[in-house]
This record gives C-alpha cells, sequence and structure tokens, in this order.
C-alpha cells in the first residue's frame, strides 16, 4: 500500500515536472479565446488552426526551450476508451445540470435561455479537463483555474446582454485571456528558473 501511494506521486510529480513551463495553460488559453473569435465571425478560421497544429506548435516550443533545461519524459500512453467514457459521462451530467437550471428558472423550449446559460455550460465543462490534470499533477493552480471556470461561467450566465452570445464570447475570451497570462508568467519565471546550460546557450548562437 505504502509503495503505491509512493509511486502515485512519483508519476504526479514527474507530470507536474513536465507541465511546468506553462505551455498548456497559453495553448488552451489562445484556443478559447479564438473559439470567442469563431463566435463572434464565422470566418474566424485561427481557431481550426489552432485546434489542427496546436500539438505541434507545443512541442516545437518544448524541444526549443523546455527539454534542454529539463529533459524529456515520456508518458505511458492512458486508456482512450476509458477517457472518452469517463467525458461522455461528465458532459451529459453538465447537461442534466443546465437543463434541470432552466427548467426551474425559465423555459427548456425557448432557445435563448439555453444561449443565455451557455458560459455556466462551458464554464463546467472546463472543469473537466482543469480536474484530470488536477489529479494527474497534484497541483492546486488547476483546481484554482477550475474553480474560477464555474465562476466566471456562472457571472457571465446572470449578467442580461442586449444580443445573442455576448456572454459566452465575454466568457471565452476572460478564461482564455487569463489562462494565456498565466502561461506566459509561468513560462517566463520557468526560463528564469533553469537557464540553458552553457554548452546548450553557445549551440543557441551558433
Amino acid at each position: 500500500m505504502t509503495a503505491q501511494i509512493d509511486l502515485n506521486k512519483i508519476e504526479q510529480k514527474a507530470y507536474r515536472d513536465s507541465q511546468q513551463d506553462g505551455l498548456m495553460e497559453l495553448m488552451m488559453g489562445l484556443i478559447l479565446m479564438a473559439f470567442g473569435g469563431f463566435f463572434y465571425s464565422t470566418v474566424f478560421v485561427f481557431y481550426i488552426l489552432l485546434i489542427l497544429f496546436s500539438g505541434r506548435i507545443v512541442e516545437s516550443i518544448r524541444k526549443r526551450y523546455t527539454y534542454p533545461r529539463i529533459g524529456f519524459v515520456k508518458f505511458p500512453q492512458e486508456n482512450h476508451k476509458h477517457n472518452l467514457t469517463g467525458v461522455f459521462l461528465f458532459e451529459f451530467a453538465v447537461i442534466v445540470i443546465i437543463f434541470t437550471l432552466i427548467s426551474l428558472f425559465g423555459d427548456v423550449t425557448d432557445y435563448s435561455q439555453w444561449v443565455k446559460w451557455s458560459p455556466l455550460f462551458f464554464g463546467m465543462i472546463l472543469v473537466g479537463p482543469f480536474a484530470h490534470v488536477a489529479s494527474k499533477s497534484g497541483n492546486v493552480r488547476y483546481t484554482g483555474y477550475a474553480i474560477l471556470s464555474l465562476i466566471l461561467g456562472g457571472f457571465f450566465s446572470l449578467i442580461e446582454f442586449g444580443s445573442g452570445c455576448t456572454g459566452l464570447i465575454l466568457y471565452l475570451v476572460f478564461i482564455g485571456g487569463f489562462l494565456v497570462l498565466s502561461g506566459l508568467v509561468i513560462f517566463i519565471r520557468f526560463l528564469r528558473k533553469y537557464p540553458l546550460p552553457e554548452k546548450e546557450v553557445s549551440s543557441v548562437i551558433r
């Protein structure tokens, strides 16, 4: 039992160390802000490009800045079937909660009510990935992101806006902007905490 607990802690620390560059928050924030732009204008193709190339972008940046400083760890692949089942059940639970809220405070057949509560819907949906990463890393900052996502989602759902998806767009811009700023701060601190060895610096200059 003790060995298992120690192994879990070791796995958490390894994953936490691999995410200490803040690039995950940075890219996720950019995607969310671009998603908000997509709601504003359907020709905002930057969102699609970010989704398609986000993994490659993050990996290329890590090869340039992260791996030379802290090394590279390859984690075992997760059970995608199990993850998809968990995602489906979680999203179904969120839909049930939103349906219940609209039933209590409005009319479920009114499309505008679903639009009104869409910030809270997305806020609750994002709790899932944040909670997952918090569990894998043991880092409380992801729990903070989850709480902030819920608060902002509820806030922008309760405010009355004059037009369509304004609340959802503002939610995505605010939560995305916060993640981008957090990611940048974490990334800068990471670069200062782990300066490149002299050999790596000289090879970069060349």
